[in-house]
């Protein structure tokens, strides 16, 4: 409860803080009431992104596969320019590994087994 951050002299950003319901159930009703932290009540979200994976309440992951995919084609961009200046192959391998194969693999044991 909150006697206990303000026990330990802590704070907690209500407008920073998100919920996101997961629900199996067959039939999904409205049976969720929303949750109340002091007067501000917490915003209910279908999707966020924690550590730079995109979750949302079903765990497909169609949403993190096509923003990184996007965010890959535009950095390929940057790529393509050194190559037209005749910069060495070894030299694009590594400024891909660093900037697109960082970010495609990122995070991959978490995402990559369940992506359809």
């Amino acid at each position: 409860s909150l006697e206990l951050f303000h026990y330990n002299d802590l704070s907690l950003n209500v407008s920073k803080t998100k919920e996101m319901i997961v629900d199996y159930r067959r039939q999904q009703g409205s049976g969720h009431l929303p949750i109340h932290i002091g007067d501000a009540e917490v915003e209910s979200v279908t999707s966020f992104t924690f550590l730079g994976v995109h979750i949302t309440e079903y765990f497909s992951w169609t949403l993190h596969t096509d923003t990184i995919t996007n965010k890959a084609r535009q950095r390929l961009f940057f790529l393509r320019r050194p190559r037209k200046f005749g910069m060495n192959a070894s030299i694009l391998s590594n400024l891909y590994s660093c900037t697109i194969e960082r970010m495609l693999t990122g995070c991959i044991t978490v995402w990559y087994g369940n992506c359809s």
